[in-house]
This record gives C-alpha cells, sequence and structure tokens, in this order.
C-alpha cells in the first residue's frame, strides 16, 4: 500500500468532507476509513453514493456537526502521536496503523 504523503489532517479534513457529501452530522469511524480509502485512490466520493444537498438543513441553527467521541478521542491521540504538527505525513506503517484502529472502531 503505497503512501504518497498522506498527512493525519488530510485524513480527517476529508473524513469530515465526505461525513457532509453523506449528509451526517458527526465524522464516524466510517468515514475515516472511506477517507483513506479515497485518499489512497481505492475509491472515489461519487462511489459513496449521491450526496445530500447542503441546502437540507441537519442541526438546528447554530449548531455545528462534529465527530463522535470514539473518532475525536482517536483523532486526538494520533495528532499527539505525530508530535502535533499539523503537516507530518505517516509512514506507511503509521497508515496502517491508523487504518487498523479506525476499523477496530468500526467493529
Amino acid at each position: 500500500m503505497p503512501n504518497d504523503d498522506i498527512r493525519l489532517t488530510e485524513i480527517l479534513t476529508t473524513a469530515s468532507a465526505v461525513a457532509n457529501y453523506l449528509g451526517a452530522v458527526d465524522v464516524s469511524a466510517d468515514h475515516l476509513a472511506y477517507s483513506i480509502a479515497i485518499l489512497l485512490d481505492e475509491i472515489t466520493m461519487e462511489d459513496l453514493g449521491r450526496p445530500l444537498s447542503p441546502l437540507v438543513r441537519r442541526l438546528p441553527p447554530g449548531m455545528g456537526g462534529g465527530a463522535e467521541p470514539k473518532v475525536r478521542d482517536l483523532a486526538q491521540r494520533w495528532f499527539a502521536a505525530v508530535g502535533g504538527d499539523v503537516t507530518a505525513v505517516l509512514t506507511t506503517l503509521q497508515l496502517q496503523q491508523f487504518r487498523a484502529d479506525v476499523e477496530q472502531l468500526r467493529s
């Protein structure tokens, strides 16, 4: 599995875009898994189905979405592991471990 210089921040922001595309309020482990697959060119966003219009209200006005608690914990743990560096590129081994951690959350 080639790494292609994937950053943790890219995985997290792509997961947020996936959640938005699918009309989810919070980022889930599934969104993280789809994000990794998209960044590795294994799937495209369009493979996830039809997007939900951004004009469809998902939350009451003034409330924003976030991440499921277990996803937030994983992101914080990994952010600490890369030294809090938003530009840190994951090694191939780190990417494999992160993906395994995501799969564990999904089960």
